[in-house]
């Protein structure tokens, strides 16, 4: 499996509502993609009562495996994201850890926390830092080119207190 995400910071008075019928119109054009295992359409807004937030765009794929990927960066899907926002440095990471619960399609929100790995003498496996009993769905990636990792948490509700990370509206979920 193959992780892949790219965050687009928009301007301050970006209107947001143009990325949701962005994604209304076109979401589902992803749904049941080669080799996709989701693609969750994540955006924060800076007007959200989250600490640090801003406008963001930032879809999650993960695949099953990279000629599904290949495909979508390479013969002409990708080209959206180049016309309507530029050149994006598309981060790539390896799933370590992916749990999906039944009603994981069913998911509105995601946290995200993301850490370094440090320098260790001896390799350990990694792990979720945190226990919420209410996820539909965790995924841990982690990037050894960089030595981060990222941990997100799916929700169905909002989560009530986020002072751990990023928190995404999810506005479309392809699988």
């Amino acid at each position: 499996m193959i992780a892949m995400q790219y965050k687009i910071l928009l301007p301050e008075d970006y209107d947001m509502n143009t990325i949701r019928k962005r994604v209304a119109v076109n979401g589902k054009k992803t749904d049941g993609f080669q080799d996709l295992l989701f693609k969750a359409y994540l955006i924060t807004e800076n007007k959200s009562e989250e600490k640090g937030s801003h406008n963001q765009y930032s879809p999650l794929y993960l695949w099953k495996d990279s000629i599904g990927m290949n495909k979508f960066i390479f013969d002409g899907f990708y080209n959206n994201i180049l016309d309507s926002f530029g050149w994006q440095n598309i981060k790539i990471s390896i799933p370590l850890i992916c749990i999906l619960e039944n009603d994981f399609i069913n998911s509105k929100y995601v946290i995200e926390i993301e850490k370094e790995i440090l320098p260790a003498t001896h390799m350990k496996s990694l792990d979720f830092s945190l226990i919420f009993h209410n996820c539909t769905g965790r995924v841990l990636i982690y990037n050894p080119d960089k030595w981060k990792c990222s941990e997100y948490y799916f929700f169905t509700n909002k989560p009530t207190s986020n002072n751990i990370g990023i928190l995404y509206n999810i506005l479309h979920l392809s699988m």
